[in-house]
């Protein structure tokens, strides 16, 4: 028997980004994310596995509906976030960003 949830959060990237699954970058901006767990019946206390992530994309023109879903793995998610924010990290952001045929900011975050 598996017990399953589903979590919902708001990201920001403040820079282009890209995603596995998806062509090119992402602008920056919000994304809604949706996270499937599993409760770890193994675990002395409750704990939860994250099992995938649904990034919902959304027109440019109607925020109000997602145009594409993508599902990424939760480990590449939190990658992402993490190169999107450290300021230590801006050479890195930079190859990525001109890796996925996009230009870099001239002033690093």
């Amino acid at each position: 028997m598996s017990i399953t949830r589903t979590t919902h959060r708001t990201v920001t990237f403040f820079h282009p980004t890209h995603l596995p699954g998806h062509d090119g970058l992402l602008p920056a901006g919000e994304y809604e994310i949706d996270t499937l767990e599993k409760l770890d019946l193994d675990a002395p206390m409750r704990r939860y596995i994250a099992l995938e992530c649904r990034v919902h994309i959304w027109s440019e023109k109607d925020k109000s509906e997602a145009t594409n879903i993508l599902t990424v793995d939760p480990q590449k998610l939190e990658a992402a976030l993490a190169l999107d924010s450290d300021p230590l990290r801006a050479a890195d952001r930079k190859q990525m960003i001109i890796s996925h045929g996009g230009q870099p900011e001239d002033d690093a975050a």
